[in-house]
């Protein structure tokens, strides 16, 4: 398949504009994900040993695991200016749910460069057509996500790595990758290690299983990025979702909710994603408009793929000209 995306027209001159970082952006939305995660987290606590207990971990769960969205622009580089701060925020984020800098760096720069190209790009967790028992179980429930990361860096704390880190993951690097996969999984041990010391749980539930209460937030988060959308096309308009949703989801987003406009331009820092969607919107499909109408395309597109394994949630463009 030759290298040829589609790429959307936009002046450089603002592209080059658009591209700027800053750290005050980043520290911004970074200070709102904490701010969040220190008030769900004191009424997970508070909520020990009553039935209020479920509902206030799993909100608090909802909350941690948008640390991948953290994770993922300081993964790109684009979070923050200074890049001593991009680094030391991706390490935090990333412990936080059991993504090491590396494997996610090389990992996720596979799938911008293969996007939805079946046996390429890393991240697709299920193939066209899709099944519900699939769906349900690999996606929503999120056990793919979690088994990815989780045994990748078991591997890579062993110096055994996976197959995809391994093909992803550039010589030089491999020692770092070890490295940090050694820290997070000695850290891990020490949590477990102060619970099994202290005779409470409270330190893996609050440090570890967070990741586990969030998944199910994290499964439909990330099924509306490329779910139900074509495969094996240059062309992300076509292969990835944008959305319209509230201000609220957008900050703990960092406005992955644009995702088109992020693949197809993934130099753009997240806060000029939104004006960058003002700009070449016309020449991409309609937003989605918000998580339910987005998981609704894809419950159509499971129901299509039974009797057309073909089928693929439409995607018509606003500018056909």
């Amino acid at each position: 398949m030759t290298n040829h995306w589609y790429r959307c027209q936009i002046d450089p001159a603002l592209l080059k504009s658009l591209a700027r970082r800053t750290n005050w952006h980043g520290l911004m939305y970074l200070l709102y994900f904490i701010v969040l995660l220190i008030i769900t987290g004191l009424s997970a606590l508070s909520s020990v040993d009553t039935l209020w207990s479920i509902p206030a971990f799993l909100l608090y769960g909802g909350i941690w695991i948008f640390a991948t969205s953290v994770a993922h622009e300081t993964s790109h580089g684009t979070a923050f200016r200074n890049r001593t701060l991009n680094e030391a925020v991706l390490f935090v984020s990333g412990f936080m749910v059991q993504q090491t800098p590396s494997l996610l760096r090389y990992v996720h720069a596979r799938h911008h460069s293969h996007t939805a190209i079946v046996k390429d790009d890393p991240e697709i967790i299920l193939t066209n057509p899709m099944t519900w028992r699939d769906f349900i179980i690999k996606q929503l429930i999120d056990l793919g996500s979690i088994w990815y990361f989780v045994k990748a860096t078991v591997a890579l704390a062993i110096n055994r790595p996976t197959q995809d880190a391994a093909d992803c993951i550039p010589g030089p690097a491999m020692a770092r990758a070890v490295i940090e996969a050694q820290v997070y999984m000695l850290t891990y041990l020490g949590i477990i290690l102060w619970s099994l010391a202290t005779q409470s749980w409270l330190p893996v539930l609050m440090l570890i299983l967070p990741r586990l209460f969030g998944a199910p937030t994290h499964g439909v988060i990330q099924a509306t990025q490329h779910f139900g959308m074509a495969q094996d096309i240059q062309d992300h308009r076509y292969t990835t979702r944008t959305m319209q949703v509230n201000l609220a989801l957008r900050l703990l987003y960092w406005n992955m909710n644009y995702h088109v406009e992020h693949h197809i331009f993934p130099q753009i820092p997240f806060h000029a994603l939104p004006a960058l969607h003002a700009t070449i919107g016309d020449q991409c499909p309609a937003p989605t408009r918000g998580v339910f109408r987005a998981m609704a395309e894809i419950a159509k597109t499971i129901n299509r793929q039974r009797r057309n394994p073909g089928y693929t949630t439409p995607r018509p463009l606003l500018n056909s000209d």
